[in-house]
């Protein structure tokens, strides 16, 4: 069975909220890629203030809330992906994760700094990347 990008959305989103989650690799990892590789960019400046600014205890709150509505955005998807496709399959299962979904999206939105933020990546990877993970698998799976 060939799989789709449209297959791979749901687990895909939680990898990339568990990643947004892990703010302080984000944070001390933000574009080092691009800053290191391509030194020559008109906009490299920018990337600069903004990665100090990103690591700025005094100026985090200027990202923290942008940061915040991110992993919100992708949990909501992640929900609807969830219950449109999985439902059928294990609704037990489906209903765990959205209730964990729910309680971290309340945990995301009372953050007030990245390292409250931090500590809900364990959690968000237990309770919805690994259990979103195994439906894929057995969705995935011949029949």
């Amino acid at each position: 069975m060939a799989l789709t990008i449209s297959d791979l959305t749901p687990i895909s989103l939680c990898i990339a909220t568990q990643e947004l989650l892990d703010s302080k690799r984000f944070r001390n990892n933000f574009c080092d890629f691009t800053l290191f590789k391509y030194r020559d960019l008109k906009f490299l400046d920018k990337i600069i203030e903004t990665k100090r600014q990103l690591n700025s205890s005094s100026l985090e709150k200027n990202f923290l809330e942008g940061h915040k509505t991110a992993i919100l955005s992708n949990i909501d998807k992640i929900i609807s992906l969830v219950i449109s496709r999985y439902v059928n399959l294990d609704s037990r299962a489906v209903e765990r994760i959205v209730e964990s979904a729910k309680i971290i999206m309340e945990k995301v939105l009372t953050a007030s700094n990245f390292d409250q933020l931090a500590e809900l990546e364990p959690e968000f990877r237990s309770k919805i990347t690994l259990k979103v993970y195994e439906l894929f698998m057995i969705s995935s799976r011949p029949r």
